[in-house]
């Protein structure tokens, strides 16, 4: 350790420099002691979970230690302290996986969880009830959604009720059953807040869902035995104020992502791409703004908006190659679509329904189902390049009717085959069209 002191002599009177030197020496000796010399100042406050494990353990994922990794994290909570898993193979065979405590953070970096093929009962990797100041940084977490049978919902991170600061960083997530992340807050009035999800990969994982228009025979909705939550590589209900950034939400096998009744969020510089269904999904949100993401080739919309969302903003995205519209956005009120790309969506046929003719490049309208009873009205979709093709209706189709007003579209670039602004029934002098190129 390295002292640097910097201090002034003065003229000492006969026989007093070798005390003080002495005195000094003593200064200098008690600091540094007290520092620990160059061991650092925390190096006791991680609990190392392999001190939990029988030793010898194997480090491979041959052998399941999971009740001495629950003791080592309990230990943790009693005694203050964060958790360090090291680098190694940990496998999980009980669905009721790993409680986290308030207060922890968990050093995942280099640590693999990998579950076990004989899972039969919904279950986690990492579960907390009302927890705040929990951290979550590296690891990688596996499931085996080859294997398992359907319906068994397993998520990575799951926690519910009032959690509150809550960070989530580096992790790899893929091939669950359930969500990679779900945060699942009760209602509007108790909701989790502070929510982070940064820096993370989340592939091949959810229920599975099949599509609306599936040949007869296969798959129509969600797979026997899994809920509406079980959609969403992440998925958040009820949760305020939350960062979700710089992450890939890859090959859901349902939704890339599902915000329910969420306020106050954004979701920047993400990808989202090749989700059996929907990309970005937001239901009964208000003030939450997407912005420098990439939506590409998702089976169903590349983004919704609806079920009386308010004041949500999508600016500066590619949303590319969906299965239906690129956008579809009903029931909402006072919402912002600019500076996006919209490239060549709506890639399957329509419906012979009228409410199912969804290829589309953006989509306005009323919903056949909208438990929110919200108007739609308010919007801006302005200054967008839109890349339209002679397979699609239109590049904007709006179908117009008394619950609809004050649509404001203007000053978009329209490309491609098929370069119309389409609007429909009876109401479209509440449309308002201008400047396009």
């Amino acid at each position: 350790m390295n002292i640097s002191l910097r201090y002034g002599l003065h003229p000492l009177r006969s026989g007093a420099s070798s005390v003080t030197a002495m005195a000094f020496a003593s200064l200098v000796l008690a600091v540094a002691t007290a520092s620990g010399g160059d061991e650092p100042a925390n190096s006791n406050a991680m609990v190392d979970v392999t001190t939990h494990l029988p030793d010898p353990h194997v480090r491979d994922g041959s052998v399941c230690y999971q009740p001495q990794l629950q003791a080592a994290m309990d230990v943790a909570e009693e005694m203050g302290r964060n958790v360090v898993f090291p680098p190694m193979t940990y496998l999980l065979d009980d669905p009721a996986g790993l409680q986290v405590h308030s207060g922890l953070t968990l050093e995942l970096r280099g640590a693999r969880f990998v579950w076990t093929e004989e899972i039969e009962a919904d279950g986690q990797t990492f579960v907390g009830e009302d927890v705040h100041d929990v951290t979550f940084v590296g690891g990688e977490i596996v499931g085996r959604n080859d294997v398992w049978k359907s319906g068994v919902n397993v998520r990575g991170v799951y926690l519910t009720g009032t959690c509150e600061r809550i960070r989530v960083q580096d992790m790899h997530v893929r091939d669950l059953t359930s969500n990679g992340v779900g945060i699942f807050g009760v209602d509007g009035e108790t909701p989790p807040r502070d929510i982070w999800v940064v820096d993370t990969i989340i592939d091949n994982c959810c229920n599975v869902y099949g599509d609306y228009q599936a040949p007869k025979g296969e798959l129509h909705g969600p797979e026997k035995g899994s809920a509406r939550e079980d959609q969403g590589s992440v998925a958040f209900y009820y949760v305020e104020d939350f960062v979700v950034r710089g992450c890939r939400f890859s090959r859901s096998r349902s939704d890339g992502t599902h915000f329910y009744h969420c306020t106050n969020g954004h979701f920047s510089d993400n990808r989202v791409d090749r989700s059996k269904m929907g990309g970005y999904f937001l239901e009964g949100c208000e003030h939450v703004l997407a912005t420098n993401c990439v939506i590409r080739n998702n089976g169903s919309r590349g983004v919704t908006i609806e079920r009386g969302s308010e004041a949500c903003t999508l600016v500066g995205c590619t949303i590319e190659g969906s299965g239906r519209e690129g956008l579809w956005i009903p029931d909402s009120r006072r919402c912002v679509i600019t500076d996006n790309l919209f490239r060549l969506n709506g890639r399957k046929p329509n419906n012979i329904e009228p409410r199912r003719i969804w290829n589309a490049n953006i989509t306005v309208n009323e919903a056949g189902h909208d438990p929110s009873g919200s108007p739609t009205e308010h919007y801006l979709i302005a200054d967008n390049i839109i890349e339209t093709d002679a397979s699609q209706i239109a590049a904007i189709l709006v179908e117009t009717n008394d619950d609809l007003s004050n649509i404001v579209i203007r000053d978009n670039v329209l490309i491609g085959e098929n370069r119309e602004i389409l609007i429909e029934g009876e109401f479209a002098d509440r449309v308002h069209v201008s400047g396009h190129e």
